[in-house]
């Protein structure tokens, strides 16, 4: 795979941290994560629980091998800085000031290794009044302004459903990780790269910050509708809601023709994206009253054949059975475990990166530890802890 030879010590809980480094194995990367001897936090996030820990802890910890290490006791931290020795690669969230008191900070790792690239992943971010306050997704999803748009008129604040702060700060991690890889091909040195739950809020709010810097208006939550775009959102047909995404003028011409109106597309009134938008309240009403007549499926298969961009809104049953989804190949099973996980949104060559390890559960971390305790010391430390079973 793409990251085969690259090794990565991750110390991570919970979910930003551990997915930067779910995305490196998944790539290729050996991957060990390392975790305090009560476990992470996560393990216990259940039901539901696959074995001893919960579903969302396999998700986030598949195709790595894992320690239990108290990097305060001597001993466990001779296993540690044997790994950081011989690693490409660290990554953390622990909670603000806990680097420094671990002695896991950039400066005391990068003093063993020059070379090391270290991620360091924080809530609120590594400078300002509140870079020593911790965060969750949540939290973060209400300060950086998430939730402001989240929902509509009636619904007040609502948090985005997936952890869009979590998940978008981990894929940011691993990016800059990989392009300080890069970097230190040619120089040889490793390099520092901060990111945080704040700042994937505000890259995740740029384009109504953009709005906001051009005319001053505050966003509203708009449910299912798009503030540039018109018509645009849920509609509901004669049995349930339908999905209708018309991004264009183009695309405009082609819903009115299959709505059995093709004169709207020829009204000055409604030809153009600024006159809807203008008229936003009117052309939905217009759209609707017509979605109404038929059922959903009628509008989908009418709607699909005229070129025009919809669908229904599924649940969760519905996505796993759904047959573009199955076709796609992302639910897949680790090969040691019988639970299908969905897995990167990528392909090399044409093949779905392979998904070949479950994470240990909390008592193979910790004999993994005793294990590696007893290792040569000339021997490789990360090879030692994947010949131990998990």
């Amino acid at each position: 795979m793409l990251l085969d030879g690259i090794r990565v010590v991750e110390m991570g809980q919970s979910l930003a941290g551990p997915f930067a480094a779910t995305i490196m194995a998944d790539l290729g990367a050996t991957v060990v994560k390392v975790e305090p001897p009560s476990g992470d936090a996560a393990r216990g996030w259940g039901p539901p629980f696959i074995g001893d820990d919960a579903s969302v802890f396999h998700y986030m910890n598949r195709n790595k091998a894992v320690l239990a290490l108290d990097v305060t006791d001597a001993d466990d931290r001779a296993i540690f800085d044997r790994l950081i020795d011989e690693a490409d690669v660290f990554v953390h969230n622990v909670r603000p000031g806990a680097a420094a008191r671990l002695k896991v900070d950039a400066r005391t790792l990068q003093a063993r290794n020059p070379a090391l690239v270290y991620g360091d992943i924080a809530a609120f971010g590594h400078t300002g009044p509140l870079a020593d306050r911790p965060g969750y997704e949540l939290a973060l999803q209400a300060y950086g302004g998430v939730m402001s748009i989240t929902g509509d008129e009636d619904s007040g604040a609502v948090r985005a459903g997936p952890s869009i702060n979590d998940f978008g700060t981990g894929m940011w991690t691993a990016m800059g990780v990989l392009a300080g890889l890069i970097k230190r091909g040619t120089t040889g040195k490793g390099c520092i790269i901060e990111t945080s739950l704040l700042e994937t809020a505000l890259n995740w709010m740029g384009l109504h910050m953009a709005n906001f810097a051009t005319d001053g208006e505050i966003p509203k939550r708009m449910g299912a509708a798009h503030p540039l775009v018109c018509p645009y959102g849920a509609y509901e047909a004669a049995d349930h809601p339908i999905i209708i995404a018309t991004g264009s003028d183009g695309l405009f011409v082609r819903l009115a023709g299959a709505l059995g109106h093709p004169e709207w597309a020829e009204d000055a009134r409604y030809s153009l994206m600024k006159e809807r938008l203008a008229r936003r309240s009117e052309v939905d009403g217009m759209v609707q009253a017509e979605i109404a007549k038929q059922p959903r499926a009628y509008w989908i298969d009418r709607l699909a054949e005229a070129g025009v961009p919809c669908t229904p809104i599924q649940d969760v049953a519905q996505v796993w059975d759904d047959e573009q989804v199955q076709a796609l190949g992302m639910l897949l099973a680790p090969a040691d475990g019988d639970v299908p996980l969905t897995h990167l949104p990528l392909s090399v060559d044409g093949q779905r990166p392979a998904m070949h390890r479950s994470p240990p559960s909390l008592k193979a971390s910790l004999a993994a530890s005793r294990h590696a305790a007893e290792t040569d010391p000339g021997a490789s430390m990360f090879e030692s802890v994947f010949a131990a079973k998990p």
